[in-house]
């Protein structure tokens, strides 16, 4: 194992430790463990019997054999063959899809850019941990960041691998350095001179993933050059393994395969949820709690980091991570299925604009729950209490008395989540409120990760048991609070899942705490108060407007913030022209007092709309500002309906792009009623930024305008809209 540690004087050394990690074998017979150790034995650097849990729902103990790898890469095929050696069932294999990067730090009880103290013994390292990941203000080394950016002489409308470099840009120390030379070798050669001048220990780039780092390894190969960008002086290659496409909540994601290098750090900003959202201090407080190699947690998924913090809480209780996981749903009879298969609970809200409404909302309810009601795939209807007191409301189930592993994950989490917070309300500096808030934003979405995880039936720990012990404990929770607001006097006017607002004539500030603390008192839950509404406008759906949208929402509240939910400007895949043009208006709506003063500042919102409906029939908005994105629901060769989805994504293959199922793609409506592939240009091949369908935006900026207008004035829907701004063309035509 090589590691890479920054010395108090910014030094970079590289150590090596003498480790290679373990599977783990169990079967019902130890007799059975002499097959794979004879037959495997080449794979094996020793193999001895251990004594470990096998699974979380068992707290026994079992015989398992432990064998310690030759190469930690070959643990999927080592895995495979040991599969293969006898009838289905007869071994169970485990901690084989455990990254060795990460088990290596769980091992040693370390994390990323722990201060620690290490010393060499015999070809193993020993760590002195010298620091702690409760830490709320620690310490972070210097890290020398730098940002690479390539320019393609592209011989067509999109660059492709075969197109000549034209240049690359290092940003580096404030400064830009543009590396240019006579031939694609000089600047090659050149590029890795100022790599190694700089000598960063982060890079960053744009689809570094995607395309630079591969464009840049296949033009290496096109003049026969090595080129080497890290520490270890080792060559710039492709990817063994191809990108992968993948379904998450409903919808397919594309994870293309990172491109690593020794001893520095590279980050692909496209590519990291993480720090696109806080920056280097989310990224750095994700991978101190959840133990992943920074290159790793930059790319990583929520829910793989939140698997590693409980791969890292396994080990430590000799709980053994399984290859394939088995935990099946416990058997429920069809009454007892009708009262658990449920989820959250909503309170269905009246579309119409309100005024006065309160709203409280339950401080991360649901990563609450599991933790102080002791939720996790083995607690729920456990074996060894049945008489425990702590009962799953509705269902009656028990909840074991031993804490459970996903309590025990997701502690760090609540906790540290809590304090930042409570740190961040009390410092005046605002860098260092920002600081502290993009770390609890972190945890926020390690926490909302976790009650998802706890259904995913790929989830190593995971049961849908305890999925529904959740969600029955939220329907209580909010019940009872619903319950004791009206006995208070309130109306509950919507609710869903952890949110009330409520509403009571005359009620003020004072009021609400009063009633905050009450609720907090008979649930047991912390609880925060959102502020009162000066209005607040509940929407309809979109597709069946009769109905309410239950996360549809916006208001102002007393202080002129305002609160937006499942509106255009909320939404990533509105054209840019169009957010700034709905935020306008919400922002001339947010200083009406009243319901009645939103209805008469109507006018000046139209004029608003008028204005950027105009500006689109004279082009003058660019046609950057108006793109559209799509996530690729499968692959481009599967697409049949001609959408302009599809239009788009023709003419990306066409030009010689490499689509897969998941990516995202952005394009400008060219000719919405046109045919084929020209009805949109791709974002990347826009020639012109004047040119695309006037028509076709201002009918679409009319119903976003009518998202936030309709609810104060019925007259204002998308139509009503048109007729206004036809109605001024025509005047303008015939004066």
């Amino acid at each position: 194992m090589v590691v890479w540690l920054k010395t108090e004087n910014g030094e970079a050394v590289r150590l090596t430790d003498r480790w290679s990690p373990s599977l783990f074998v169990g079967s019902n017979s130890a007799s059975d463990f002499a097959v794979p150790v004879h037959t495997l034995r080449d794979e094996f650097l020793w193999t001895r019997v251990v004594r470990k849990r096998e699974t979380v729902t068992n707290y026994g103990w079992s015989d398992v054999l432990e064998a310690k790898l030759t190469d930690a890469r070959n643990a999927q095929r080592v895995a495979e063959r040991i599969e293969r050696l006898g009838p289905f069932g007869t071994f169970r294999i485990y901690n084989v899809d455990v990254p060795p990067d990460q088990g290596y730090l769980y091992e040693n009880d370390l994390f990323p850019l722990a201060f620690c103290n290490v010393m060499s013994d015999g070809g193993r390292l020993r760590w002195t941990i010298e620091d702690d990941v409760w830490a709320y203000d620690y310490a972070i080394p210097t890290l020398r960041t730098a940002r690479l950016d390539v320019q393609v002489a592209k011989k067509g409308r999109l660059p492709k691998p075969t197109d000549q470099i034209e240049s690359f840009t290092l940003e580096y120390d404030g400064e830009s350095v543009a590396i240019v030379g006579q031939s694609e070798t000089d600047k090659l050669f050149r590029l890795a001179e100022v790599v190694h001048e700089a000598d960063p220990d982060v890079i960053l780039t744009n689809d570094g993933d995607t395309f630079l780092f591969p464009y840049l390894i296949r033009r290496t190969e096109a003049n026969s050059v090595r080129l080497s960008l890290d520490r270890d002086g080792a060559p710039l290659t492709l990817p063994s393994k191809p990108g992968t496409s993948y379904f998450s909540y409903g919808q397919v994601r594309y994870k293309p395969t990172a491109t690593k290098l020794r001893g520095r750090v590279h980050i692909d900003v496209d590519a990291s949820f993480t720090y696109s959202e806080g920056g280097f201090d989310a990224l750095f407080e994700l991978s101190r709690v959840c133990r992943m190699p920074l290159h790793t947690s930059s790319r990583a998924s929520i829910g793989k980091a939140l698997s590693s913090l409980q791969f890292y809480h396994a080990l430590k209780a000799d709980l053994l991570v399984p290859w394939k996981p088995t935990l099946a749903e416990r058997f429920k009879d069809r009454n007892e299925l009708m009262t658990a298969d449920r989820g959250g609970l909503i309170f269905e809200q009246r579309v119409g604009a309100y005024e006065g409404v309160g709203e409280l909302d339950f401080s991360a309810l649901y990563p609450n729950i599991m933790y102080r009601k002791n939720i996790s795939a083995e607690t729920v209807r456990c074996s060894c209490c049945p008489d425990s007191d702590n009962r799953v409301p509705e269902l009656g189930w028990n909840t074991c008395r031993q804490e459970g592993l996903v309590p025990r994950s997701i502690r760090i989490i609540v906790e540290k989540r809590l304090h930042y917070k409570e740190i961040k309300e009390k410092v005046v500096d605002d860098s260092l409120r920002d600081h502290y808030d993009a770390r609890q934003a972190a945890l926020k979405w390690l926490g909302v990760t976790t009650f998802g995880y706890l259904g995913f039936n790929n989830a190593k720990f995971g049961r849908i048991d305890a999925h529904i012990a959740v969600c029955a404990w939220d329907r209580k929770v909010i019940t009872d609070a619903a319950r004791v607001a009206e006995a208070s006097g309130f109306v509950v006017v919507h609710g869903i899942v952890d949110s009330l607002w409520l509403w009571k004539e005359g009620a003020e500030k004072g009021d609400y705490l009063g009633l905050k603390a009450k609720l907090e008192a008979k649930t047991g839950f912390a609880m925060s108060f959102e502020g009162i509404y000066k209005w607040v406008a509940f929407l309809p759906s979109k597709s069946e407007p009769g109905l309410p949208a239950l996360n549809r929402y916006f208001g102002a509240f007393e202080d002129g913030r305002l609160k937006v939910r499942g509106i255009e400007a909320r939404r990533h895949d509105t054209p840019p022209a169009f957010v700034v043009c709905q935020k306008a208006i919400l922002d001339i709506l947010a200083e009406a007092g009243t319901v009645a003063e939103a209805k008469a500042r109507v006018p000046e919102c139209i004029e608003v709309f008028l204005r950027y409906a105009g500006a689109l029939e004279r082009h003058e908005i660019p046609a950057s500002e108006l793109t559209f994105s799509t996530n690729l629901s499968k692959a481009p060769e599967e697409y049949a309906t001609a959408t302009v989805q599809h239009a788009a994504v023709k003419q990306l293959v066409d030009e010689g792009a490499d689509l897969h199922a998941g990516e995202r793609i952005h394009y400008v409506i060219m000719d919405y009623l046109g045919r084929g592939s020209k009805r949109v240009t791709p974002l990347d091949m826009i020639e012109n930024q004047s040119r695309y369908d006037s028509d076709r935006y201002v009918r679409l900026l009319a119903e976003t305008c009518s998202s936030v207008l309709e609810p104060f004035d019925p007259g204002c829907a998308a139509e009503g809209l048109m007729a206004r701004y036809e109605a001024r063309r025509s005047r303008a035509l015939t004066s």
